[in-house]
């Protein structure tokens, strides 16, 4: 989930990527098989599923780099940036604002992916959610799905006058630490993990990193949250997803502000083991989802 300069926005972690358009309808299929393979994968030993997945994934990150054969291509280090000719200069921000998280990053979960890692610019929003098959109504600046990131170019949504100004609002509000995360844990977990904890992780990540946070969704006040059995059954479901994910975060900076930001990279360890996340919320936490509710609340209280 990330911000724009004038206005909220989402950036989920696991939606179906594509290219849009014609192939709206093999991009829908795609990802439904993606999501019934990812599925079966869980039925069979650990070790095999780490490597069945990482395999599943491989092949859908080829197929969306495959639909980019058109595009222009910069490289660095560590990325690589798909993009159009008068997005160029959108392009090379991008690449550079991702190496400056790379390192901070990958020294907080310790580990380095193995190759480059690709990103797609998209030069407008209703590309991007055409790459998705989302309504127009939808204003993500960044996804991460499948070992790829896609990226919304900057000069489409950032209002500065000045080349300065764009970085620095695309560095401390734009979406690169955030879906970086999101491949980060996804590597890391053989996805293994809900989805309410990659989302809540990915927050926690761009709030160290930049101090950016989102402000107090409506309908937060008072009595109205969702529980953690709301946001573990039925995070990409439930109506207000400012407040799903606001509910994300606050779960993950109870465990890190108490138990510390070890037990969260624990955690992620133990999934990449393959052990169930409520098995894993019990060796590392010794609490269930109730208890985990009744605790972050708790602190919440005496803490903010």
């Amino acid at each position: 989930m990330n911000t724009v300069t004038t206005q909220n926005t989402l950036s989920c972690g696991s939606h179906p990527a594509g290219r849009g358009g014609a192939l709206s309808k093999t991009v829908k299929i795609l990802a439904a098989a993606f999501v019934l393979m990812s599925a079966l994968l869980w039925k069979i030993p650990a070790a095999a599923r780490s490597y069945s997945y990482w395999t599943v994934r491989e092949i859908f990150k080829a197929y969306s780099i495959v639909g980019t054969w058109n595009m222009e291509k910069l490289t660095s280090e560590h990325f690589y940036v798909k993009f159009r000719p008068e997005d160029r200069e959108s392009a090379a921000l991008v690449l550079e604002t991702a190496e400056y998280f790379y390192r901070l990053v990958t020294e907080d979960f310790g580990y380095n992916p193995r190759a480059r890692i690709p990103i797609i610019l998209y030069s407008s929003k209703s590309e991007l959610n055409r790459s998705f098959g989302w309504e127009a109504k939808e204003s993500a600046i960044g996804v991460y799905y499948a070992g790829t990131i896609r990226v919304l170019a900057p000069h489409s949504w950032i209002y500065e006058e000045s080349r300065g100004g764009v970085k620095e609002t695309f560095v401390s509000s734009g979406p690169m630490a955030h879906e970086f995360t999101h491949l980060m844990v996804d590597y890391l977990t053989g996805g293994n993990y809900p989805r309410w904890f990659t989302e809540g992780l990915a927050q926690y990540e761009e709030y160290k990193l930049t101090g950016f946070e989102f402000s107090e969704p409506a309908g937060a006040a008072g009595n109205n949250f969702y529980s953690m059995a709301d946001i573990a059954e039925n995070f990409d479901d439930l109506p207000n997803q400012s407040l799903a994910y606001r509910e994300a975060f606050a779960a993950v900076r109870y465990i890190a502000g108490v138990y510390g930001e070890n037990t969260l990279y624990n955690m992620i360890k133990s999934l990449g083991g393959g052990m169930r996340f409520e098995d894993a919320m019990q060796e590392h936490l010794g609490l269930d989802y109730t208890g985990l509710e009744k605790c972050r609340r708790e602190w919440a209280l005496s803490n903010y």
